[in-house]
């Protein structure tokens, strides 16, 4: 049996479980035994794959960090923090909506794994209780957090493309920053205006910016503090909450439920369930059978670019796995003899497509679990304003992007 098969079946596995409301972990975990077992992977080898995550620093340091991630948020919730925030975000210029669109895109200022559970507690509040359905929260989250990844120079997936390119990182962001400015008047047709609260703001910005910082503090803290020393997320977030511990001086007994959420066997099996899933299809190459299929067909280089980035961000659930394995492949399309600028942006947006689209992809399956949203429906309100996003990025393509006239800051 081919390898793309063997793939689709298993994906096709997956799209049914999503469909049928069984647990993500659970799901991803169980296609992961699956397509090694379609790999003929021994019984023991696969064993020595869970043995090797459990203990390995890539599960150990990122399940740590969406521990504190998670413990942080419910930290603020508890100590009244999140309550300073609806309250300052009434008095915005535009209320919740406004509060609910700029949050999560600041938190997205900083990558990290899992950085929506950061943001999701802060949509929570400013939206009103049991007026918004989960997958609406969901998708404000989820949508707001990803704006600013086409052209924030820090992600590692525009550094990873830049030296693949042979550009530097400012080129390839001025490159890529038409798809965040596509996203922001779609995020807001379709999500934002459905946001009926406007808020009390009568043009004082000063007061109530205030009041934000005043609350979310300890999240801004946590993000710039790697960025400014260098240092990894995981201390960054530790140094945060022990200044916000030592200032507020929590009582213990409400510090101790907040760790046993925060520390819950549902996200343990969670983050394992997805990195099996993704460390299988690395031991068994069969993402590698994907861009063999679709180079040796011979379709149009626009239909190549697509097929193969698109199908690795959704495989694999990440911007820096579909730029590192596709763009490789694609480099007589990309960037060799010189860099093609019309088809690297091309194929972030197709990569980018999967990527968000895949349930694979750390931001979407914690969102959806903080709020306890129908995973199949997030997809179906996803559907529509995903369409337009990708018809707006792909009529710039067809209309020459970049034109000529941006020629010069390339060269």
């Amino acid at each position: 049996m081919d390898g793309w098969i063997k793939l689709a079946l298993v994906f096709i596995g997956i799209v049914i479980a999503i469909r049928l409301k069984f647990f993500v972990g659970y799901t991803l975990y169980v296609a992961g035994l699956a397509l090694a077992v379609l790999y003929k992977m021994g019984f023991m080898d696969i064993l020595l794959a869970n043995k090797n995550l459990l203990f390995s620093e890539r599960f150990l340091s990122l399940y740590i960090i969406i521990v504190l991630i998670t413990f942080l948020g419910r930290l603020l919730k508890e100590i009244g923090y999140l309550n300073r925030l609806v309250e300052a975000s009434r008095e915005m210029v535009g209320g919740a909506r406004t509060a609910a669109a700029l949050l999560p895109a600041l938190v997205g200022l900083m990558p990290m794994p899992g950085g929506a559970m950061l943001s999701a507690p802060l949509v929570a509040e400013v939206l009103p209780k049991g007026k918004y359905s989960p997958e609406f929260m969901t998708i404000v989250n989820y949508w707001s957090r990803h704006i600013i990844e086409f052209c924030w120079p820090i992600y590692p997936g525009l550094i990873l493309s830049a030296a693949l390119a042979s550009l530097n990182v400012g080129q390839i962001a001025l490159l890529q920053m038409p798809l965040t400015l596509i996203m922001i008047p779609v995020g807001l047709m379709f999500f934002i205006r459905q946001i009926k609260e406007k808020g009390e703001g009568k043009g004082d910005i000063l007061r109530p910016a205030i009041k934000i910082l005043s609350a979310i503090w300890p999240i801004l803290l946590s993000i710039f503090i790697p960025a400014l020393f260098s240092i990894e997320l995981l201390w960054g977030v530790v140094i945060s909450l022990i200044i916000l511990i030592i200032i507020e001086r929590p009582n213990i007994k409400r510090v101790i439920p907040v760790c046993r959420e925060a520390c819950s066997p549902k996200l343990l099996a969670l983050v394992f369930g997805i990195l099996f899933f993704q460390q299988i299809l690395e031991i068994t190459g069969s993402v590698g059978s994907i861009p063999r299929l679709t180079l040796d067909m011979g379709f149009p280089p626009i239909v190549v670019i697509f097929a193969l980035t698109f199908t690795v961000g959704l495989l694999t659930g990440m911007v820096t796995a579909f730029i590192g394995l596709s763009y490789p492949l694609l480099s007589g399309y990309l960037f060799q003899p010189e860099p093609n600028l019309a088809n690297i942006y091309f194929a972030y947006l197709s990569g980018y497509m999967g990527m968000i689209l895949s349930p694979t992809h750390f931001c979407l399956v914690l969102t959806n679990e903080y709020f306890g949203s129908n995973l199949g429906k997030v997809y179906r309100q996803l559907a529509i304003p995903l369409g337009v996003f990708f018809i707006g990025g792909v009529l710039l393509y067809l209309l020459g992007y970049p034109w000529q006239i941006f020629n010069w800051l390339y060269n």
